[in-house]
């Protein structure tokens, strides 16, 4: 029997090969008592990986979350070059309050967007809360960076808040991951292969030649059609990339 190649598949290809399979195989041995079996393990499978398709509505929470970290890191590393930049002013009283609040960022990491995003909140409220000591106020000042202090918390709390609602909802959806419902799928479809192909050395039953070529073509045919969308998928990949 055609061989399925899996890794060409998305969970959603190959969920649709499994359906297509489950048909036939209803059709063409309603009896068995193997193919029942084994039809009584694929359908609850079936079930769970349409919900993990469906599932992708949480894809847009991933983009909000990432969105807000982006823009957290462009606020302080705009924030801290620009005080590092005072630290060459002629200016002196400028260069003297950049120089105060520069080891404000030394202190918290001057690298902390580099940080997991946890520890990152984190070295972010730390460096919050010594920039807005009282000491530090006359230096902001002199700066004119009080209100990107401001952006600064302001776009911490915002990826905070973003990351809470994605937790939350994940919490609150026990649907499988793709990874695992194509897992389960692919150790099914491997079972199936199993069978067919001892069912088949036995010839048993009479019509199983015709049953196994016609799963044959289904295989070939959606491996063809998985190749060829995961290489377009790929193409469409390196055509949006930003070389520049």
């Amino acid at each position: 029997m055609k061989k399925v190649i899996f890794s060409y598949y998305t969970l959603a290809a190959l969920t649709a090969l499994a359906q297509k399979i489950i048909n036939l195989l209803n059709a063409k041995l309603p009896e068995n008592a193997m193919v029942i079996a084994l039809l009584n393990r694929f359908q609850p499978q079936i079930e769970t990986a349409l919900q993990a398709i469906g599932s992708s509505r949480k894809t847009p929470l991933t983009q909000i979350v990432t969105a807000a970290d982006l823009r957290r890191d462009d606020t302080f590393r705009s924030l801290r070059d620009t005080i590092k930049a005072g630290l060459r002013r002629q200016n002196e009283a400028y260069r003297s309050a950049c120089e105060a609040l520069w080891l404000e960022f030394e202190k918290n990491n001057l690298e902390l967007y580099y940080l997991a995003r946890d520890k990152q909140t984190a070295a972010t409220e730390s460096l919050l809360a010594d920039l807005r000591k009282p000491k530090n106020a006359p230096h902001l000042a002199t700066t004119n960076t009080t209100e990107w202090v401001t952006e600064l918390d302001n776009d911490n709390q915002a990826y905070v808040a973003a990351a809470t609602q994605r937790s939350a909802a994940r919490s609150a959806d026990d649907t499988l991951q793709d990874a695992e419902a194509l897992k389960d799928l692919k150790t099914s479809l491997e079972l199936l292969e199993n069978i067919l192909n001892t069912m088949q050395a036995m010839q048993e039953p009479q019509n199983i030649d015709e049953v196994v070529a016609e799963v044959s073509q289904y295989i070939a045919e959606a491996n063809a059609a998985a190749k060829q969308s995961q290489s377009n998928s790929s193409n469409d990949e390196n055509d949006n990339d930003d070389t520049e």
